[in-house]
Formats: C-alpha cells, structure tokens, sequence
C-alpha cells in the first residue's frame, strides 16, 4: 500500500490517453453486460421449470391461425394431461395504440388451474376468482400493468383490438402479484366475448396450452397429438411452451449466437487496446524504470508496481461500465416490458457481473504482463543511455 500514490500518478502520467483508454474499457465491460444479461434473461424465458410442466398445441402451419375448439376433446382425454385451456392472443390497444400490452383471451377456469404459479387460484383471493368467473366481463390483471396505468379492482379498461376489429370492456376483478415482474405485465379475461363476437371465432381457439403430470412425458405427449391430427384440416404442432418461447424468440434473430459474436469481438478489442496502452506508457518511462533499478528496486518489484497499474487501469474501467450496464439495466427493463413483457424481468445477474470484472482484470494484468517483463528485463545501462 505504500507505493499506492506512485501507481496512481504514473498511470495518470498522460491524463488524456488514461482517460480515453479508461472510457474504451468502460464502454466494453458494460455492452459485454449488457449482452451477457440479456442472454441470461432469454435463457430463463425458455428454461423455466413451471413452462417445462405445459405444452402448447397450435396449427402446423403458424401459431397466428387458429385450430378448431373441439381438439380439446381429444386433449382432455389423455391420461398424462392434468388440465387443458384455450388461448388465443387479442393484441387490444388501451385508450390509444401507444399504449400496447400483453392482453390475451382464455377459457377462465382451467387457465386458472394451468397458469396456477403465475396467476392462479393461489395467487388471487377467493372473492377475486368467483367474482372473474362468473363476469362474463370479467378481468385479472397483474400488479406491475395496474400500477402502470391506476387500475383497481372494479375498474372498467376498455380495450380495443385492430386483429378482430373489436372493442371490449372488462371490469377488473382481480389484481395478482406474481412471482416474476414479466408474470405481471398482463391482462386476461373470457375467451367467450370473441367467440360470440366474431363470426370465424366461433368454434375456433388459437391454441391450446396444457399442463402435464409429468414434464418427462411431453415429447411422447407430442408426438401423440400431431399424430393423431395428422390427416386433420388444419393439422397441429405441439411442442413444450418452453420451446414455442425459444420459437418466439428466433423470430426476432438468433440472438444467442450474434451477442456471443460481438461479446468475442469486444473482449479481443479490450485486450489490444489495453496492451496498446500500457505498451507505449512503458516503453515511455523505461528510462524512469532504469533509475528505480539503480535506486535499489528489484525487477520483481519494478515489476509488481507495472503490474499494479494495469490492474488499477481494468479496474476503474471495469467497476464504471457495470455501474452504467446495472443502471441501463433498469431503465431498459422498465421501457421495453411495455412492448415485450418478458423484459420485465431483464437485470444482470451478480455471478454475471462478478465475472465481468474477474475478466476484465484478468485482461488487465494479461496485457501489462508482455511489456512490463521485458521493460524490467532490459539491462540498466542501456535504459539510462537516454538520459
């Protein structure tokens, strides 16, 4: 700790160039955050165990066209099936098409059953639950969309849905508080309003999501269903709501394999440019390091104060861009969850952070190392020739 203030004012020796390298370290630890938390978020979309407990069965041909309702028959008859419900996505507009949400139309009773961990029976109280079935209007809403727009309970939310040129509205009967900030970003009610509203709804689901006994009989689940409506008109997908998610996301990219890409990119970028750096500032004051070895400094020494500045050097940078990427985090989760709910719950992990920074000084000390090994192991003499 004694030589602490010589390592901080050789590593400021050339304020500007510390400052530009300390924003360039800054910037990469916090996209490669950014990027590493948002890979974090879409694998929890579409590893989580109680979607790992439900199937969902659409039409073959794309999950916008809707499957006859008396699949179900068929559905519910199953032994492994524990409860089936319908869904279909109604994509209403509140007020003004700005305000977009999550709102979707289901068989009430049994999405209660199939939904339980995040909306379920547990989740609301008693009064809540009879009052929403038996509503015809009827609505649950999560707490996070609430608080967003000063629902309660009894209010009336009129929604108006450009798919099915149909305006509803629904008096909140429930407000849930679910265990995941995604669980709340949306709205259900009766599936029956478009049904009897909409002439091509009658009879008709958008799909079906069914919860299982057991997650190990899903693919054999499966491949029963899509067998059986094979030669049916239309004929089904069924895949586990895990995989429909992992589905969901390809839509929009592979984005697993372009974040790991510019991740890699980013991570060799701080590695040049931080070589770069204490490269030049080394080979700068080789002389300064000559006279510290005349002084009585050992290369061992010499070098460990060398060493020292590179580490300070990744750890400012470092501790800068995490701060940035835990506060994007934060108000990015809060901005995109009105369009995708599953943001919501975009945060960057601590073992992810804590790995951030473990690279970045080890990139740190990695980069330092080449140059301040020869810089100690250059004969004095010849470094005090400059002189």
């Amino acid at each position: 700790m004694k030589y602490a203030s010589l390592v901080f004012r050789s590593l400021f020796r050339h304020r500007l160039r510390t400052l530009l390298t300390l924003s360039f370290l800054a910037l990469s630890v916090f996209l490669v955050a950014l990027m590493q938390g948002f890979l974090g978020t879409l694998d929890a979309l579409t590893t989580s165990s109680a979607s790992g407990s439900r199937l969902v069965v659409q039409d073959k041909a794309s999950f916008t066209n809707v499957i006859p309702e008396s699949y179900g028959n068929f559905l519910r008859a199953q032994p492994e099936i524990e409860a089936v419900t319908q869904f279909q996505w109604f994509g209403g507009e509140y007020k003004d098409p700005k305000n977009f949400f999550a709102n979707f139309a289901v068989q009430k009773d049994t999405y209660l059953q199939v939904y339980r961990e995040e909306a379920g029976v547990d989740l609301l109280p008693p009064e809540g639950v009879r009052d929403f079935l038996q509503d015809g209007n009827g609505c649950i809403v999560g707490k996070s969309l609430a608080d967003k727009y000063g629902w309660k309970v009894g209010d009336v939310v009129p929604l108006r849905s450009p798919i099915f040129n149909l305006s509803v509205r629904l008096n909140v009967r429930a407000i849930f508080q679910g265990k995941r900030q995604s669980d709340e970003q949306a709205l259900v009610f009766g599936l029956k309003q478009i049904q009897e509203a909409v002439p091509w709804m009658k009879g008709r689901v958008g799909s079906f999501v069914v919860r299982v006994k057991s997650s190990q009989d899903i693919p054999k689940l499966c491949e029963r269903i899509d067998r059986n409506f094979a030669n049916a008109s239309p004929e089904t997908l069924s895949m586990s709501e895990n995989a429909f998610n992992l589905n969901m996301m390809k839509m929009f990219g592979d984005f697993g394999t372009m974040l790991h890409s510019i991740t890699s990119a980013v991570l060799v970028a701080i590695l040049l440019v931080t070589a770069s750096t204490m490269a030049m500032t080394i080979r700068e004051r080789s002389t300064q390091i000559a006279v510290l070895r005349a002084l009585g400094f050992t290369a061992g020494k010499v070098m460990g104060l060398l060493l020292a500045e590179g580490l300070l050097l990744a750890l400012m940078g470092g501790l800068l861009g995490l701060g940035l990427a835990v506060l994007a985090a934060k108000v990015t989760a809060g901005l995109a969850s009105a369009i995708l709910p599953w943001m919501a719950d975009f945060y960057i992990p601590p073992d992810t952070l804590l790995l951030c920074l473990v690279g970045t000084l080890a990139m740190g000390l990695l980069s330092t190392f080449v140059p301040a090994y020869q810089a100690t192991r250059k004969p004095i003499v010849e470094a005090l020739r400059a002189l």
